[in-house]
């Protein structure tokens, strides 16, 4: 018996593991890319240290090129670097290349190496974002993060940023957010929100936390959404992956809905300053008119359920409570200059 079959594989040796991490790299920025092949990009990285090591080297001397990436010369290196790794690592590593083919593919992920890190030793990844953003009632307030995506925050809303070298992870607290992903596949783009993690590429999506339940709404792209605590368990993630036009709304006992088709219109409303109710919990569609106007609504526990329709200005509160006391089973209540109460209507 070999050596090789007594380990049941071979190791890869330095310049393999670095042509597979070469051949990620290429991969993860096809115009083809997605949600399917980060996922197999972290399975890979999270195998051994040296890959994640590896796939380091190659991004890192690659972004190096940094504030001098638009020079023609560069982009005529980067662009033939690309396309000299392409066609080395044309048979992919899933099956192992024989080793009169190494020294070749190892050379193409050289090549990368030497393009990037002959401008300079700048690295973009090393550039950290990190804050915490939060809207106060009636405000909205639109952000440009460092990589170029677009966070747009709903009134009363919160979210946490942490950008590392190896992700873009965005902690929803509170209310909503609509966000516009750039593209960079070796830094999946994250968002937590409630016990759910939304797995994002280059893509347009919004997420809502309303009266204890999440909706996560893909307007443009594919997104994966998959349990927080999953990774833990023994058994996969159960993922569940979304396409444009789709949602998933996830309640709070667990329960997980996927919605086939959105009007991504009307959940996109608030952006305009619309709110619309397609038979809304009462609860629910209170929550959402609050983060609005300074005049709370509260909403009893015997008229949570209601549901109710309608399209309304956000911030109009007074228009929504005498709507919904006139067309729904419900009375209102003032209990104080800023605040009325809402509860089931005697039949």
């Amino acid at each position: 018996m070999t050596d090789r079959d007594q380990r049941g594989s071979e190791a890869p040796e330095p310049g393999d593991r670095l042509a597979q991490a070469t051949d990620w790299f290429v991969r993860l920025r096809a115009d083809d890319a997605d949600v399917e092949d980060l996922t197999r990009f972290q399975r890979w990285v999270e195998e051994n240290p040296e890959n994640a090591a590896a796939y380091a080297r190659v991004r890192q001397s690659w972004s190096a090129v940094g504030d001098q990436a638009s020079a023609p010369e560069i982009m005529r290196g980067r662009r033939d670097a690309l396309e000299d790794a392409r066609r080395a690592a044309h048979g992919r590593w899933d099956s192992s290349p024989p080793r009169w083919m190494r020294p070749a593919i190892a050379a193409a992920a050289c090549v990368l190496l030497v393009v990037a890190s002959a401008v300079g030793a700048w690295v973009w990844w090393s550039r950290a974002n990190a804050g915490v953003y939060i809207t106060g009632v009636g405000e909205r307030r639109t952000l440009t993060l460092v990589d170029g995506s677009v966070v747009t925050l709903d009134a009363r809303s919160r979210i946490q940023v942490k950008y590392r070298a190896r992700e873009r992870l965005i902690d929803l607290d509170q209310g909503q957010a609509r966000f516009d992903v750039a593209k960079d596949p070796a830094r999946p783009f994250k968002v937590r929100a409630g016990q759910e993690t939304v797995l994002a590429l280059g893509t347009q999506f919004n997420v809502e936390l309303v009266a204890d339940n999440l909706l996560v709404t893909l307007i443009e792209g594919r997104v994966a959404v998959m349990p927080e605590a999953a990774s833990s368990k023994a058994e996969p993630a159960a993922q569940i992956d979304l396409s444009a036009g789709e949602g998933l709304q996830v309640r709070q006992d667990g329960k997980r809905i996927r919605l086939p088709k959105v009007d991504i219109a009307r959940v996109t409303a608030w952006q305009n300053g619309k709110l619309f109710f397609d038979n809304e919990p009462l609860a629910s569609a209170a929550e959402r008119i609050n983060r609005y106007a300074r005049e709370q609504i509260q909403v009893d526990p015997s008229a949570a359920d209601v549901t109710v329709s309608g399209v309304f200005n956000a911030g109009d509160a007074r228009a929504f409570v005498e709507a919904v006391t006139a067309y729904f089973p419900v009375k209102a209540e003032q209990t104080s200059d800023a605040a009325v109460r809402l509860s089931a209507r005697d039949r």
